[in-house]
């Protein structure tokens, strides 16, 4: 464990298939996310979330787990990862692992056991009647696949079998146990040994895959997130305080939960999804309609304020957790196809010094783009095309990913993207704005204050105690009484005189007072 302050982390996410290829079989591995921890450093990242890499047939890109204790062949083995750890550690880098708690694969071990003619094990969902049809329950029944006489519930996809943690509200007696049952304290040690596995290998923390699905029938949560409190003090009593950020995208139940951070997801009632990516989904209701960073629009600014302000607010009610704001992740499309130029620089301004723990994508730094109407790999359907591989350079044969030809890769890299290459000359990218930020962030104790929050009247400006930042979405020119102090950093050729700030469209700084 190297985690000192949580709130001064700042994470770089790794799809370990697509990222660097070191043994040249065409897939990414643990050994290229070892090789390039240098380049990760580099950056100013103090942290490295990595999507899974536990045995799996891959049907949804690693989140159905054949077994949690094993690490795939793809990428290496147990050794591979313990090397990893370490060398991370060495660099003052975190390790955050993908916990999938709410689901395992259909070929897991643990799963097939309970899906034998005879078998009664209730770690996984299963009714006891194949036929019969529990309207609550949806499309997440799913019959006649095993021999034992029931259906099994599915959390997402038909192959991910849901984990039993039990029932809140429960309709149907005959199989929905209640989550204080001794099935679902069962399931909760499960995955807690899980956890305590990891942790015992030196691992900081663990990112949280669909974190409020855990208890069925919930619509509060509050079965949930009391699950989340036992299965925390249980690992914790043992193995000591650890790190989760969860993908919940509602601080006011994850925080209570126990987590220390929780996902800016995007989801359409979000503040991130206004300010990158309203409008660029394929949403009818959003119909002309442009992000904030992009297009400034009064009515959306409105909508979408309070919001943050609510979500920055909520976090502040607990000391030592916090938000975690990202660049878009493994299963959206790149932030670099909604937002460019300097709108692009905006988005990470704001991203880096909001209150929070952010998370950037790899490949986003670089401004790696989407490949749309890629055939689906590994259940990632339009996913896909947002998760080919990492371009580091222009030589043949696959743009540094891989000693293979690019066409025997596990997926190409994008030809439309910059390279990281190319990318790091240029000192006006996203990679070295980047970089800027996160020197600044790690040195300026304001921008990892826990509280301090206070928005400014231009839109968007707000402080963190004596740090301004101020950015100007709007047309017209956005004046700034800043005071003494020193400029840290600008976007665009702002002109600061007399202690105030003139900013263009599109333009920013962050100013310290003195």
């Amino acid at each position: 464990m190297i985690i000192k302050d949580y709130g001064k982390l700042s994470f770089y996410e790794i799809y370990p298939a697509t990222f660097r290829d070191a043994n040249g079989d065409g897939i990414g591995d643990l050994k290229g996310i070892e090789e390039k921890l240098p380049y990760i450093a580099s950056l100013g990242f103090t942290g490295i979330w990595i999507n899974p890499i536990f045995l799996s047939p891959f049907r949804d890109g690693g989140y159905d787990i054949a077994d949690y204790y094993k690490v795939d062949p793809r990428f290496g083995n147990e050794e591979d990862l313990d090397s990893l750890i370490k060398a991370a550690h060495s660099q003052g880098i975190a390790v955050f692992l993908d916990l999938v708690p709410g689901h395992a694969s259909i070929q897991n071990p643990d799963f097939l056991k309970t899906a034998e003619a005879n078998s009664t094990d209730d770690l996984f969902i299963w009714t006891r009647d194949p036929w019969h049809y529990y309207p609550s329950c949806g499309g997440n029944l799913i019959k006649g696949m095993f021999d034992r006489n029931g259906q099994y519930y599915v959390n997402f996809f038909c192959h991910q079998p849901a984990l039993n943690y039990g029932f809140n509200k429960i309709e149907y007696p005959e199989f929905e146990l209640s989550y204080k049952s001794e099935a679902a304290e069962k399931t909760r040690h499960y995955i807690a040994n899980v956890m305590k596995h990891y942790l015992k290998k030196g691992v900081d923390g663990f990112r949280v895959d669909m974190a409020d699905s855990l208890v069925k029938n919930d619509e509060k949560k509050e079965a949930t997130i009391w699950t989340w409190q036992q299965i925390i003090a249980e690992v914790q009593n043992e193995c000591g305080k650890f790190y989760m950020v969860s993908e919940w995208a509602n601080p006011h139940q994850s925080l209570e939960a126990g987590f220390d951070s929780d996902f800016v997801l995007d989801h359409e009632d979000n503040f991130c999804h206004g300010f990158f990516r309203i409008g660029t989904n394929g949403n009818p209701k959003e119909e002309g309609m442009k992000p904030l960073l992009v297009e400034f629009n009064q009515e959306i600014y409105d909508r979408y304020l309070p919001e943050m302000l609510d979500e920055i607010k909520t976090a502040e009610l607990y000391p030592g957790k916090w938000l975690s704001p990202i660049s878009g992740n493994h299963d959206v499309y790149r932030l670099a196809d909604m937002v460019k130029g300097n709108s692009l620089k905006l988005a990470y301004v704001l991203l880096i010094t909001l209150p929070g723990v952010p998370f950037v994508f790899a490949g986003d730094e670089i401004e790696q783009l989407t490949a749309r109407g890629y055939p689906s790999k590994d259940g990632g359907f339009h996913r896909t095309g947002a998760r080919l591989a990492m371009s580091w350079d222009d030589s043949k044969p696959s743009r540094g990913f891989s000693s293979k030809p690019e066409e025997e890769c596990y997926l190409p890299t994008s030809q439309e993207s910059p390279s990281a290459e190319n990318r790091l000359a240029d000192p006006d990218s996203i990679v070295n704005l980047i970089k800027k930020l996160n020197e600044i962030r790690s040195n300026d104790p304001d921008l990892t204050s826990h509280e301090g929050f206070e928005l400014m009247s231009a839109p968007l400006s707000f402080k963190r105690g004596q740090t301004i930042v101020g950015l100007n979405l709007k047309d017209e020119e956005m004046v700034l009484d800043l005071g003494k102090g020193e400029l840290l950093l600008t976007v665009g050729k702002p002109m600061v005189k007399d202690g105030k700030a003139h900013l263009g469209k599109h333009e920013a700084i962050i100013f310290q007072q003195k």
